[in-house]
């Protein structure tokens, strides 16, 4: 295999991990060319699909990194034609995938772990009296309001479409802003609360804001946990946020989440990876086999 056809092949390899790197950044900072796409979709029609703004513009950009790897490709089974060694390459295929398989395990293994050094909503709830902690931070975790005003006039309606086969279903997360009793209404905002539900689209389900009184603010603190979409959409609409926020979410899994969804798609990266490993290890043993005969 000339020496060139390896360089395009691991820069190929190299550009598609940076465009995958730079397509979460943009989408978990909400930042760049995925802010400007979903800001563009939601001006047309009021929303926008968080998976493909991201991936549609990624598979865009890695079409010349497919090239590459099809054009290595014709070169492998042309070599094969030629009656040339097959194994050595198709062992360099699957040390590949073996690395890689390795590191997606080491990345859903630590994200994992490091999840579970987060605070659960099953912890005992501590009491954060917002009137008395002024501008002191709170403590994370399992938590409670007291003496807090949920401003649901100044209240964030987020919607996901989720399609079923009998019909479409609407994820609405509604994010309220939390004062302290007393407070300034002009003040930068530090404390919110959010409230996930499902409906069916054609239900007519008004918001559900007056869920939000004070016995019922109870979940998880996160610090910064607003989501950066969300934090875009409040200071569209003039709300200040101050920094840090905090966010209580009533999340089952808490502030785990994102870990979670990271550990489950690197976990399933790898799994496929070492599936696709194998069969090549099955591969090369039936090219010895053919040597051997």
């Amino acid at each position: 295999m000339p020496q060139n056809s390896s360089l395009r092949f691991w820069l190929a390899l190299g550009w598609m991990a940076l465009v995958i790197g730079w397509a979460w950044w943009e989408y978990s900072h909400y930042s760049g060319l995925y802010r400007w796409l979903a800001e563009w979709q939601i001006e047309k029609w009021g929303g926008y699909e968080k998976m493909w703004t991201a991936a549609i513009p990624a598979f865009i950009l890695m079409i010349p990194a497919f090239r590459v790897l099809r054009e290595r490709e014709l070169l492998n089974q042309a070599s094969l034609i030629a009656g040339d060694d097959p194994v050595p390459i198709l062992r360099r295929v699957r040390t590949g995938m073996l690395i890689c398989g390795v590191v997606l395990t080491l990345v859903a293994g630590g994200a994992w772990l490091y999840s579970q050094q987060l605070p659960d909503r099953s912890d005992p709830p501590v009491t954060v009296d917002l009137a008395a902690l002024g501008d002191a931070a709170p403590p994370a975790g399992s938590a409670i309001f007291a003496h807090a005003v949920p401003d649901t006039g100044r209240a964030l309606q987020m919607e996901e479409a989720f399609r079923s086969r009998s019909a479409d279903i609407d994820h609405q997360t509604i994010y309220v802003p939390v004062l302290a009793e007393g407070a300034a209404q002009d003040a930068p905002v530090r404390f919110f609360i959010d409230r996930a539900s499902y409906a069916f689209t054609d239900s007519q389900e008004a918001p559900r804001v007056n869920a939000f009184l004070a016995d019922h603010m109870q979940g998880v603190l996160v610090e910064n946990g607003l989501p950066a979409d969300v934090v875009a959409a409040f200071e569209k609409q003039g709300l200040p946020i101050a920094s840090p926020h905090y966010l209580m979410t009533t999340n089952s899994v808490g502030g785990r989440q994102n870990y979670y969804i990271t550990a489950a798609l690197a976990g399933f990266g790898a799994f496929i990876l070492f599936l696709l490993s194998a069969v090549q290890s099955v591969s090369i043993a039936r090219a010895r086999k053919r040597q051997q005969g």
